[in-house]
C-alpha cells in the first residue's frame, strides 16, 4: 500500500464531505458513505478504499468528539471556506 496516496484520498474525502455537509460528524458520514470506488480502471483502487472505510470508521465511533479531535484523529487538516 502506498502511503502517501492513503493519507492524500484520506483528507481529500474528508475536506469533500466537510464542504458538502452541513460540517457535524454525522452530516460528514452520511455524505462519505455516498462516495463510490468502483471500477477495475481505478488508480490507487487500495488506497481510496482504505481511506474511505477508515474516515467513515472514525466518524461512526466518535460522534461524541468535537469535530477538530476527530480531524486529528485522522491526521487531517481541514481548510474552513
Amino acid at each position: 500500500m502506498n502511503i502517501g496516496a492513503y493519507r492524500r484520498y484520506l483528507e481529500q474525502y474528508v475536506q469533500e464531505a466537510v464542504d458538502h455537509s452541513d460540517g457535524t460528524p454525522t452530516g460528514i458520514l452520511e455524505y462519505l458513505e455516498t462516495i463510490k470506488v468502483s471500477g477495475w480502471l481505478v488508480r490507487n483502487k487500495t488506497e481510496k478504499q482504505r481511506a474511505r472505510q477508515d474516515a467513515i470508521k472514525a466518524f461512526q465511533e466518535h460522534r461524541h468528539w468535537p469535530i477538530e479531535i476527530v480531524y486529528s484523529h485522522l491526521g487531517v487538516t481541514i481548510k474552513k471556506a
